[in-house]
């Protein structure tokens, strides 16, 4: 996962030195006739929707493990559920596009990003929630774990996100995405110099190149029941990491004035990108199967391994920007309180959510059901993961990120919400081009 996204987080947006100053100032003296209001982003220097669309991602990797527990189910939910893995490619390229965009706004402003802050944030957004994720499981595990040598080295190397590396088994099978997230927090200060301005256009050629060169070693020289795990660490994700990182660096460019983009060109985007991820999941669900394509035993033999995956980040990466750069209906559905929420806490979600399901197994039925009874142990084992990832944010997480980063999350999920001016840049009835006629005639604050 990409953790945030790793999932992987909003105010890491917002708190460059020297960012970028709001798209509109305040308007802070007296009015006597109708003030316009800029509906284009509330939130300066926030991304509308992303929330949402991580919250999606999570919510993805839940239905696709939960269906594990109705092998033999029957019926349309459980046949979706089945492509869930997808939300790991999904967070990657939001990992890639919300990290990156600090280091694309410091080169456009000529300022300066602080390494010690970067990495002391994403230690803070991470380790404490990981770690108490960590000890939970390894106290359940007991004596078996705790009391032997190979045990504390398990846990050692979980602890330092080194397990996948090191060729440990990890206690919570989705450690994996989290080492991949570690890595690319390392590598991007490194990484973004290839990218920011226009050097992105050799950057992402040899980045690309980089890890399908990667993912082929691995096939090539590994055996095919163990090359699973190197396979899919750094950097044989590296590239769809990147996807998300050109995304950022376009995204910046036009951020200031977002309408100087046409809004059919987003739609557009969307729609590719929607559509394309859509068909690149049922060329590897159904036509190569997720058994062919991890074994590299298709017809096609290793390419497909070797070169599919990243078109998911990329479809990905323009449906972030699709999809979030202006006001449209989509976006504000992703950016309902509820689901803002939900992609707050997706880290933990995340984090808790295979071991709720292991351990409510033998409660919920391990095979057979309709698509009722999925949805019945989805809801379940969703409901369980929200409580657990709630009390980790509030009781953990949150007491160590900073005030500033705690204030941003705060809005992200209380704020009232505005209705958006135009669809997909078309303006709506009773908007004057994209822009609401403000009722008072008093000062009127900007969005």
């Amino acid at each position: 996962m990409a953790v945030e996204a790793s999932d992987e987080e909003r105010h890491e947006a917002v708190a460059v030195a020297d960012a970028a100053p709001p798209a509109t100032e305040p308007v802070t003296e007296p009015v006597t006739e109708p003030v316009v209001e800029p509906v284009a982003e509330r939130r300066p220097g926030v991304v509308v929707g992303l929330d949402g669309l991580r919250a999606l991602a999570a919510l993805a990797v839940i239905a696709y493990h939960v269906q594990f527990l109705a092998r033999q189910a029957s019926g349309p939910v459980p046949a979706a559920s089945a492509v869930g893995w997808v939300g790991v490619d999904l967070f990657f390229a939001i990992s890639g596009f919300i990290l990156m965009i600090p280091f694309a706004r410091a080169h456009g402003t000529g300022a300066r990003t602080s390494l010690r802050t970067f990495y002391t944030r994403r230690a803070r957004r991470i380790v404490p929630g990981f770690w108490l994720n960590l000890a939970i499981l390894a106290l359940l595990a007991g004596p078996a774990l705790l009391l032997s040598g190979r045990g504390w080295a398990t846990i050692a190397a979980d602890a330092t996100f080194t397990a996948g590396y090191l060729g440990y088994p990890s206690l919570n099978a989705v450690y994996w995405s989290l080492y991949c997230e570690a890595a690319f927090y390392l590598a991007l200060p490194f990484l973004a110099k290839a990218f920011v301005g226009r050097r992105w256009w050799w950057g992402l050629p040899a980045v690309v190149a980089l890890g399908a060169a990667f993912r082929w070693a691995v096939v090539t020289f590994v055996d095919a029941d163990r090359f699973f795990t190197p396979i899919m660490q750094f950097p044989g994700v590296i590239d769809q990491f990147a996807f998300g990182m050109v995304a950022a660096v376009l995204w910046v460019r036009v951020e200031r004035d977002p309408d100087r983009v046409p809004g059919r060109l987003l739609l557009a985007l969307a729609v590719a990108g929607v559509a394309g991820a859509a068909g690149l999941t049922l060329l590897i669900q159904k036509v190569l199967t997720l058994d062919g394509f991890w074994t590299a035993s298709t017809s096609f033999g290793p390419w497909p391994l070797v070169l599919l995956r990243p078109g998911l980040s990329l479809c990905f990466a323009l449906v972030i920007v699709g999809v979030c750069l202006r006001p449209n209906p989509v976006r504000a559905a992703l950016d309902h309180r509820v689901v803002r929420y939900l992609g707050v806490v997706s880290f933990g979600l995340y984090l808790w959510h295979l071991p709720i399901t292991r351990e409510l197994g033998p409660y919920l039925g391990t095979t057979g059901g309709s698509s009722a009874g999925y949805l019945l142990r989805f809801v379940v084992v969703a409901a369980a993961s929200v409580a657990c990832a709630a009390v980790s944010y509030h009781l953990v997480e949150r007491r160590f990120l900073g005030r500033r980063e705690v204030a941003v999350n705060q809005a992200r999920v209380s704020e009232d919400r505005r209705r958006p001016g135009r669809i997909f840049g078309l303006p709506r009835r009773g908007t004057t081009d994209g822009r609401r006629v403000a009722r008072s005639t008093t000062a009127v604050p900007g969005p």
